[in-house]
C-alpha cells in the first residue's frame, strides 16, 4: 500500500524555500540592499542619457568657480596672516652662485642701505666690494637665463594680462563715445612727411633746455599725501574688484590756456600747446607697440603780430595692449579707490589760490539684509553705479624751450599726483604703479616712456622726488616702493637707452621750427608702421578718395588686443640695482643665482667601469751610460763586417786573377 509523502508540518507549507533566505547581504535581489543602493532617478535618466554636468565637472579635474567673478580662482585658500610673498627664484637647472651665502646676504644689506640711503656697515662694504668681480661675470649668464625664460614662457607670463586687456578694452570704448562727439566723421588724407625726433638733429650739435618754469594754475582736486605709502589691502580690492574701479570717468579740463592770453604771448613770439601725454608721444615716437598713434593739433596766425600759435590736442587712445595700458588700467583702479569716502584727503583747487581739504558727508548705510533671500551674489563689473567718479586736477605749466639764442614759448598741461603738504605747495613729481611681469625674477628696467614721463613732469613740477610703486602682475601684491630723482632719472635713460636729454630737448627744438613752414589750418599727425621714421601730416578732404581714411573708421575698425605686443621681440631686462621683496626673504642678490645651501648632497659623476686585466710586463730602462756603451759596440760589429767583407772581395779578386793566368 502506497503511503502519501511527508509534507511536514503545516506551518511550514506555501513558504519560501531555504535558498531564498540564505541569500547573501550583497545580493542584487536582496530588497534591504537595493533600497539602500537605491539611486536618484533623475540623476539615473541624466547618466542613461547623457553624461552627467555632476559627474563630468569632476572627470575634467574643474574648480568651482568663484560666483562674483564666474572664473576659477588662482588660489583656494591664502594665508593673508604672513607678509611674505611667496615668490621663488626661477630655477629649473638648479644653477648656484659662486657666492657664499654669507655673501649673499652682506651684498643684498649693502644694496638695501644704497636703496634707502642709509649708511653702509664697514663689513657689508668690503665683501660687497670683495665680489664684484663674481657679481658682474654671473649678471650675464642671469640675464641671458631671464631671457631665454621669457622667450620660452612668454605665454605663461602674460596669461594674468587677459583681464587688463579686457578692462581697457572698455576704457577704449568710453573714450572713443567722447572723441566721437567732439569730432565729426571726416575724411583725411596724408599732406606731407614730418621726421621724427631721432632725425630731427642740429647740425652744429647744440643741446637745449628747459628754463623759467611757472606754475599757471591748477584746477580740480590734488590728493593730501603727505606719506606716500599704499596699504597690501588696496592691491587685493582692486585685484578682485579690478573691472568695476577701472572703467570709472574722469573730468576733462579744456581749454586752461585762456584766449586773452594766447592773444597776449603771441604778441611776443610763437607758442606751442603741448600737453603731457603729447609731448611724451613726440618724444618717443615709435619705441613701442601699445603707445597712442594719432593726435590732432591746428596752427593759427596772429593777424596783428604773424607770429603763429600751434596747439595740440591730447592722442587718441592706444589701440594695442601691453606693459604701458596695463600699468594705464591699474593706475586709473588706483584712483578711483581712493576717491571713495574716507579713503584719501583731498585739497580743491580754484585758480591760485587753495581751499581746506574737502570733507565728505558721511553716507549713512541702513541695514536691508534679507535672511530669507536666496544667495544671488550680482557679478562684480555690472554694476558700478556705487562708485563715485575717481577726483582729477589739471596743471598748466609755462616754460621756455632754449636753444642757444634761440628760445621757443611753451605751455603744458599734465596732472598732479599728490601734494606732500596741507599748503598745496610742495608737490610729488609723480607716482606710477608699474606692474612687474616677471616677479619671481627681480624687477625690470622701466621703459623710455615712463622715464621719460616721470622725468618730466618732476622737472615741470619742479619738485624734489617722486614715487613708483611696483606691483606683481600675478596676484597685484607689492614688490617695492621706489624713490624717483631727476638725477636718478638722467642716470638711467643714459644707462639703459643712451638718451641724454639735453640732445633729446634740442631734437624736439629742431622739430618744432617745422611748424613754422606749415599752414594754417586744422591737421592730424599720425604714425604708420609702414613709415617707421616719419610722422604722417594729414589734413580733412571734403569728398573721400581711394587714399583718405574716415575718422571714425580708423576709431573703430579695431577691438584693442595684445596679439602684436605678444608678437613682439621686447624684453625688459632685471635691474641690477633694485632689491626687491623676493631678494629680501630669500638673501638673493638681484641678477644672481642663489646660493648652494650649506650640506647639500652633490651627485657625482658616474666614472667609466674599468675591466681587469693582466699586469703589463715592464721593461726596465736602461741608463744613459749602458746606452752609450752599447751604441759603441754596435758601431764596432759593424765596422769588423764591413772589413771582413772587404777582405773576401779581395780574396775572390786574387783567385780570379790566378785563373785568368792559366
Amino acid at each position: 500500500m502506497d503511503t502519501d509523502l511527508y509534507q511536514g508540518h503545516s506551518i511550514f507549507r506555501d513558504q519560501p524555500s531555504f535558498k531564498f533566505y540564505n541569500k547573501s547581504f550583497e545580493d542584487k535581489n536582496d530588497s534591504f540592499f537595493v533600497f539602500l543602493n537605491e539611486v536618484d532617478p533623475v540623476v539615473l535618466r541624466e547618466e542613461l542619457e547623457g553624461p552627467s554636468r555632476i559627474f563630468t565637472s569632476f572627470a575634467t579635474n574643474l574648480a568651482l568657480k568663484d560666483p562674483r567673478t564666474k572664473e576659477i580662482p588662482q588660489k583656494v585658500v591664502y594665508d593673508h596672516t604672513s607678509t611674505k610673498l611667496g615668490y621663488e627664484f626661477y630655477n629649473p637647472q638648479q644653477r648656484y652662485s659662486d657666492l657664499t651665502p654669507d655673501q649673499q646676504a652682506a651684498c643684498v644689506r649693502a644694496l638695501l642701505s644704497l636703496q634707502r640711503g642709509e649708511p653702509t656697515t664697514d663689513d657689508d662694504f668690503e665683501k660687497w666690494n670683495a665680489t664684484e668681480g663674481k657679481r658682474c661675470t654671473e649678471r650675464q649668464q642671469v640675464q641671458k637665463h631671464f631671457h631665454d625664460y621669457e622667450l620660452s614662457k612668454r605665454e605663461v607670463i602674460y596669461v594674468p594680462m587677459k583681464r587688463l586687456v579686457t578692462a581697457y578694452r572698455k576704457w577704449y570704448d568710453k573714450k572713443v563715445d567722447a572723441i566721437l562727439k567732439n569730432y565729426p566723421d571726416k575724411s583725411y588724407t596724408t599732406f606731407s612727411g614730418l621726421p621724427q625726433l631721432s632725425q630731427c638733429k642740429s647740425l652744429n650739435g647744440e643741446t637745449a633746455s628747459i628754463e623759467e618754469i611757472e606754475l599757471e594754475r591748477v584746477k580740480g582736486r590734488v590728493r593730501l599725501w603727505p606719506e606716500v605709502k599704499i596699504k597690501e589691502e588696496v592691491f587685493r580690492t582692486l585685484n578682485v574688484r579690478l573691472d568695476r574701479y577701472s572703467g570709472t570717468k574722469t573730468e576733462d579740463f579744456r581749454n586752461l590756456l585762456k584766449e586773452d592770453e594766447k592773444k597776449t604771448e603771441l604778441q611776443a613770439r610763437n607758442i606751442f600747446v603741448l600737453p603731457l601725454e603729447t609731448l611724451l608721444m613726440l618724444l618717443t615716437g615709435s619705441s613701442y607697440v601699445d603707445l597712442p598713434t594719432e593726435m590732432f593739433f591746428d596752427i593759427k596766425e596772429s593777424s596783428y603780430s604773424g607770429h603763429k600759435c600751434v596747439e595740440f590736442q591730447n592722442p587718441f587712445p592706444a589701440r594695442n595692449c601691453g606693459w604701458h595700458t596695463n600699468n594705464l588700467v591699474l593706475n586709473q583702479a588706483f584712483e578711483a579707490y581712493s576717491s571713495q569716502p574716507g579713503e584719501a584727503k583731498w585739497l580743491d583747487y580754484k585758480s591760485k589760490g587753495i581751499r581746506n581739504d574737502v570733507p565728505y558727508p558721511l553716507i549713512s548705510e541702513t541695514s536691508s539684509l534679507n535672511l530669507n533671500m536666496s544667495y544671488d551674489p550680482p557679478l562684480i563689473d555690472e554694476d558700478s553705479s556705487g562708485i563715485p567718479d575717481r577726483h582729477s586736477n589739471a596743471a598748466l605749466v609755462s616754460w621756455i624751450l632754449k636753444c642757444q639764442d634761440q628760445n621757443f614759448q611753451m605751455f603744458s598741461t599734465l596732472s598732479i599726483p599728490a601734494v606732500r603738504d596741507g599748503d598745496g605747495k610742495k608737490f610729488l613729481g609723480c607716482h606710477f604703479i608699474k606692474l612687474e611681469n616677471k616677479p619671481d625674477c627681480g624687477c625690470e628696467f622701466m621703459t623710455k616712456y615712463e622715464l621719460l614721463k616721470a622725468w618730466l613732469q618732476i622737472k615741470l613740477l619742479q619738485a624734489e622726488v617722486g614715487h613708483c610703486t611696483r606691483v606683481s602682475l600675478q596676484d597685484f601684491s607689492p614688490v617695492l616702493e621706489e624713490n624717483l630723482t631727476l638725477e636718478y632719472v638722467e642716470q638711467q635713460l643714459s644707462d639703459y637707452y643712451n638718451t641724454s636729454m639735453p640732445q633729446l630737448l634740442s631734437n624736439l627744438f629742431e622739430f618744432l621750427k617745422i611748424f613754422h613752414t606749415v599752414p594754417v589750418g586744422e591737421y592730424m599727425l599720425r604714425y604708420s608702421p609702414k613709415y617707421k621714421d616719419r610722422l604722417l601730416l594729414c589734413t580733412s578732404t571734403k569728398e573721400a578718395t581711394p587714399q583718405s581714411f574716415q575718422l571714425h573708421q580708423v576709431l573703430r575698425e579695431i577691438v584693442p588686443s595684445d596679439q602684436n605686443f605678444l608678437a613682439q621681440s621686447s624684453y625688459l631686462p632685471i635691474s641690477a640695482r633694485l632689491c626687491g621683496r623676493m631678494h629680501k626673504e630669500l638673501q638673493l642678490v638681484p641678477c644672481s643665482f642663489p646660493s648652494k645651501p650649506k650640506g647639500k648632497f652633490v651627485k657625482r659623476k658616474d666614472l667609466p667601469i674599468v675591466l681587469k686585466k693582466d699586469p703589463p710586463r715592464i721593461i726596465p730602462k736602461k741608463s744613459p751610460k749602458k746606452r752609450h756603451q752599447n751604441k759603441t759596440k754596435q758601431k764596432a760589429r759593424a765596422k769588423a763586417r764591413k772589413k771582413e767583407a772587404m777582405e773576401a772581395i779581395i780574396m775572390d779578386n786574387k783567385e780570379l786573377d790566378k785563373i785568368m793566368v792559366l
